[in-house]
């Protein structure tokens, strides 16, 4: 069995894989910090911040066969002397240490969990009040905090894949509020800005952005495909002709474009979906979110194209 730091065909889950273990584990919340091969087994070293934003620094050593006891003590000397708890994953027979089957490793996280939530009726009338920094009648909590939730939320229905919401790391560590993965397809860093007068881009905004693409590219760039860095808002008072030029700002810099979505449009995304919830697996995301602005019409044009070449079964009539 081979575990290359180059990319792999992961269809097959029953062995152990780089990608497949560095998606399972950015799905639960990690942040890689790098990757280093042996004979026989490959370590992964990786953090996650705890509830009281104490970083957790973990190293996962993936075995190729039956681990031997000289190769777990030659990775525990290598976690050890970079201060990383060492977790071995794989065959290993006895050991005092941490150490997980492989195929309890990549369920590890609960597999993919999809809400309904936005099919409910007051969730697109709640996401544009948060969005424009509301709270709606009926909850309770910080609108900004909601806001980043119903998103996430959105995000996960209409890619009908996993999305991770950072969430309150972002207290301690500069990051985006999530990221959405539908590996090998689509895959989108976003961030979601509640504001009463819409959000501004700046060139804060700008350095900013470009912080969260390159970090990411740098740990993850040969795992796997940034295609896009997208922003929520309510509105954005820039003109079109800046966003677009807000775009061509980080395509250039970082090759990921930046797309601006609103909550409306994203409540329409949402409302198309529904009728035909087959179709999120079938639309190719990445010729949506290439787009400096986002236009449901985009969406729609693609569903009824998908709809007209039969390739999924009408369900709107």
């Amino acid at each position: 069995m081979s575990i290359g730091l180059k990319n792999e065909d992961t269809d097959d889950i029953s062995k152990p894989n780089l990608n497949l273990a560095v998606r399972t584990l950015t799905i639960g919340g990690f942040l890689l910090d790098g990757a280093e091969r042996n004979p026989g087994y490959i370590l992964i070293f990786a953090q996650r911040i705890d509830e009281f934003g104490i970083p957790q620094k973990y190293c996962f050593a993936l075995f190729d066969n039956a681990a031997a006891s000289e190769e777990i003590e030659s990775a525990n000397i290598a976690a050890s002397y970079k201060g990383y708890n060492l977790i071995l994953v794989g065959h290993i027979g006895t050991s005092k240490l941490p150490n997980i089957e492989w195929d309890r490793f990549i369920n590890l996280f609960g597999g993919p969990i999809f809400t309904l939530s936005p099919l409910e009726t007051e969730f697109i009338p709640h996401l544009i009040e948060l969005s424009h920094n509301k709270l709606p009648t009926g909850l309770t909590g910080r609108p900004d905090d909601l806001f980043e939730i119903y998103v996430r939320n959105a995000f996960e229905f209409i890619f009908a894949c996993r999305v991770v919401r950072y969430g309150q790391d972002r207290r301690f560590e500069s990051l985006p509020d999530g990221i959405a993965l539908n590996f090998t397809r689509f895959s989108a860093l976003y961030d979601s800005k509640a504001y009463s007068k819409g959000y501004e881009v700046t060139e804060d905004s700008m350095r900013q952005f470009k912080s969260y693409v390159e970090d990411f590219k740098r740990r993850y760039s040969q795992y796997f495909e940034l295609n896009t860095f997208i922003v929520i808002s309510g509105e954005f008072p820039n003109a079109k002709s800046a966003l677009e030029g807000r775009s061509r700002e980080l395509q250039a810099g970082t090759q990921v474009p930046l797309s601006f979505l609103t909550a409306n449009t994203l409540g329409e995304i949402i409302t198309i979906m529904a009728k035909n919830p087959l179709l999120r697996r079938s639309i190719d995301w990445r010729k949506i979110f290439v787009n400096p602005l986002i236009d449901s019409a985009l969406v729609r044009q693609e569903s009824e194209r998908i709809l007209k070449d039969k390739i999924i079964p009408d369900r709107v009539r």
